[in-house]
């Protein structure tokens, strides 16, 4: 799942540590809730589109 994904932080020089410590959670933070949700792949999502499409043509 991680492979090819990359995140990037860029880290201040003027910052103080408490500011830096500060970002560096945040991005933590931000980084592990992404990772948490699940993205279909394209065979599912082909499935998905072909059950709403039959659902169209019964209707129709």
């Amino acid at each position: 799942m991680w492979q090819g994904m990359k995140s990037v932080m860029v880290f201040d020089p003027k910052d103080s540590q408490v500011e830096t410590d500060r970002k560096w959670r945040e991005w933590m933070e931000h980084k592990s809730s992404v990772g948490d949700k699940y993205v279909p792949t394209a065979a599912e999502t082909r499935k998905y589109l072909n059950k709403l499409e039959n659902r169209k043509q019964r209707y129709a």
